[in-house]
């Protein structure tokens, strides 16, 4: 009995040192599949930068000010979700299929869905919730209105190469960032 007790203890912590020092160890996946990410969006560029510089405006990306925060995990999986989630809005519009390479962009896209599938596995583990806590809705506030912006931007300029490449880069940009962000993340593990 007492091995059994031992052994059963012994289950328990493991378990438990699996999911705190692992906490989501599908963060360092994460990394890459967010550096592959920023690939294919280099890959799709079809216009020069340069050419549209006079369409560039500052959409006020929010996520620049969390990289530098301390944040929890969980928040962090949130927020990195949602970010993923809205990009995989833009880029599955009708609008944004006329716009790039096919084969690229549904690379692209196929990319974001593992992303959103692991962050929601993330979700599920840390927290055992599918929706974010209110206090987490909270922080994801910032990034739906950053996309917003974009979204309107997009239809205000209707949806033309320069206005889908300022984008492009802008979504490229925030990709960047939430390298770094899952980057302070994994060394907090």
């Amino acid at each position: 009995m007492a091995r059994l007790c031992a052994f059963l203890m012994v289950l328990v912590v493991m378990s438990y040192w699996s999911t705190c020092s692992l906490g989501c160890g599908l963060l360092q996946r994460q990394n890459l599949r967010n550096k592959r990410a920023l690939t294919f969006l280099t890959q799709i560029r079809r216009l020069s930068p340069v050419s549209c510089l006079k369409d560039r405006k500052d959409f006020g990306f929010p996520l620049e000010k969390v990289v530098t925060q301390e944040i929890q995990k969980i928040q962090a999986i949130s927020i990195l979700h949602e970010l993923t989630q809205q990009v995989l809005n833009i880029f599955t519009s009708m609008d944004s299929s006329a716009s790039w390479d096919a084969t690229l962009l549904d690379s692209f896209c196929n990319n974001l869905h593992q992303q959103l599938s692991d962050f929601k596995a993330c979700l599920m583990q840390q927290g055992g919730v599918q929706e974010p806590p209110l206090t987490q809705e909270d922080s994801l506030l910032p990034v739906r209105e950053y996309f917003h912006r974009i979204i309107v931007y997009l239809r205000e300029k209707k949806h033309s190469p320069c206005a889908w490449e300022v984008v492009r880069a802008e979504v490229w940009r925030a990709l960047s960032s939430s390298v770094k962000l899952l980057a302070s993340q994994v060394k907090e593990e």
